[in-house]
């Protein structure tokens, strides 16, 4: 029986993350940063922009959740 309650509420936060970043009224603040942070590492070569485009997918994880408790 707990390992059914374990499966759901993993499946429950997954879908609530999901929710949350498909809701563009509350990811509307954080995407024009992105964008701007991917636009810059455009230029690098190819360790470098994976690098920055990771930073910033990490930037935006961070600045979204970050809405949740502001």
């Amino acid at each position: 029986m707990k390992k059914w309650i374990i499966y759901l509420v993993v499946i429950a936060i997954f879908v609530f993350l999901t929710a949350l970043f498909l809701t563009p009224s509350f990811t509307v603040h954080c995407t024009d940063e992105l964008l701007v942070c991917v636009e810059n590492g455009k230029n690098a070569s190819f360790g470098g922009r994976l690098w920055a485009h990771l930073g910033c997918v990490y930037h935006n994880v961070i600045c979204v959740l970050g809405g949740l408790f502001v």
